[in-house]
């Protein structure tokens, strides 16, 4: 490498820090980039309604989204009883509402059985995004605005079902943007109009979109899941996984760099919902696996090529016990996950060989997390299992009332979590 082409590259890397360093505040989905990891220390481990708690708050309504943690703030997003579609903050050391914005109205489009998905998901379940500025919350109805963090004003809006087209997606649109230096990502994965979105994050206007229409059969071509940034040396990838397929885009103009196929499953509801993950050797694809039922599968592919990976990049394949919802988590060459019946595996990045698997207790859609030599498995009622990520050895279970989809936030050494109805910020025993 000649001597501009190193300076350069430490350029690059030192640019990146800021955003990096950013996500020990955990600012979005499964924090900065979507990995899911923390590196802070002295995590909590046990906790219960009457212990550990710093502080809970009532939410009005009823949601899905992850809260995003800024230096003194919360943010988070819900939908009330009237359709109405708000962004509540808090300040994060003591819990006290700072303020409630009403940001539009609607419920989801969603031409699936009612039975199948209204009991547990609505037009909030995307998760909001913020820094110290700003905050910005996408909407199952296509709303997707940007406030103000201070006065609470609405800086821009788009209606992105006006701007691109109608959802055609059985159970709504669920999917979570992407926050990245100065662009917004929105993917958009349905049986109509199937998109990826840049936007400038400050004016909403759009920096580029392509096309993702890609072959699926039946719901294959639905997706719920959410982008993930990687950082693969001086190459950023943007991750999508959805419509039968996984791929990477250069984030800041929109070039796909590779992508890979083979991501169907033999029912006519398959369809993907957990984030794709990666670490410098691998990307995980994850094939929804509807009940429990056997069906899904997770594909392991090699990093770092270009081109369709479909064959050439396939690294390995495993099918049993795969989650549906729940996105898995990557740590230290190994891989955790956890089915929605709640059986927990860890294998073998390199080879996909299992290592330990665990009952667990209830159901799992909420997305594993990590950090401190812990990780965090949180079911529908409230139970938050810590599993020691070595051994699979329990190191505490810690029970709350309530109904919990959403993913848990860590920041501080404190863990957020959100039912549907309440917020609460542990900061253990």
């Amino acid at each position: 490498m000649r001597f501009s082409e190193r300076i350069f590259s430490v350029l690059v890397f030192c640019l990146l820090i800021p955003t990096i360093s950013a996500a020990e505040i955990w600012p979005q989905f499964r924090g900065a980039t979507g990995s899911g990891i923390s590196t802070e220390k002295n995590l909590p481990a046990k906790w219960s309604q009457d212990q550990g708690v710093l502080w809970s708050a009532a939410l009005p309504g009823r949601a899905n989204s992850s809260p995003a943690i800024t230096a003194n703030r919360i943010d988070i997003t819900t939908k009330t009883n009237d359709d109405s579609l708000w962004v509540i903050s808090f300040d994060r050391k003591s819990g006290q509402e700072l303020r409630r914005v009403k940001v539009g109205s609607g419920s989801l489009s969603a031409p699936g059985p009612r039975n199948l998905w209204v009991h547990r998901h609505n037009a909030a379940t995307p998760s909001p995004i913020a820094d110290d500025q700003n905050i910005w919350a996408f909407f199952g109805t296509g709303l997707l605005v940007c406030l103000d963090a201070k006065s609470g004003e609405i800086q821009w809006k788009r209606d992105l079902v006006k701007d691109y087209g109608p959802y055609n997606i059985t159970f709504g649109m669920g999917s979570t943007p992407r926050l990245w230096g100065d662009l917004l990502f929105v993917t958009c994965i349905t049986k109509g109009p199937s998109y990826v979105v840049a936007f400038d994050k400050r004016s909403g206007k759009e920096v580029w979109k392509v096309n993702r229409k890609l072959p699926a059969h039946k719901d294959g071509a639905d997706a719920y899941s959410t982008p993930t940034i990687f950082q693969n040396g001086t190459r950023t990838e943007l991750l999508v996984s959805g419509s039968e397929h996984v791929n990477a885009y250069d984030p800041q103009t929109g070039k796909q760099l590779w992508i890979a196929g083979g991501l169907d499953i033999p029912s006519p509801f398959g369809r993907i919902i957990a984030a794709p993950v990666a670490d410098s050797q691998t990307v995980i694809a994850t094939s929804g696996n509807p009940g429990g039922g056997g069906l899904g599968y997770i594909k392991a592919f090699k990093q770092g090529l270009t081109g369709d990976l479909t064959k050439s990049g396939l690294l390995w394949k495993y099918d049993i016990a795969t989650p549906d919802s729940s996105t898995p988590l990557i740590l230290n060459d190994k891989l955790y996950m956890v089915s929605q019946n709640g059986i927990a595996t860890c294998v073998d990045l390199k080879n996909g060989n299992p290592l330990w698997k665990k009952r667990m207790k209830g159901e799992y859609f909420s997305a594993l997390v990590a950090g401190d030599g812990k990780v965090y498995f949180l079911n529908t009622d409230g139970l938050c299992t810590v599993i020691s990520p070595e051994t699979g050895n329990v190191i505490a279970e810690n029970q709350l009332p309530g109904t919990f989809y959403s993913t848990p936030a860590i920041s501080e050494g404190v863990i957020y979590l959100r039912s549907f109805d309440r917020l609460y910020a542990i900061k253990g025993k």
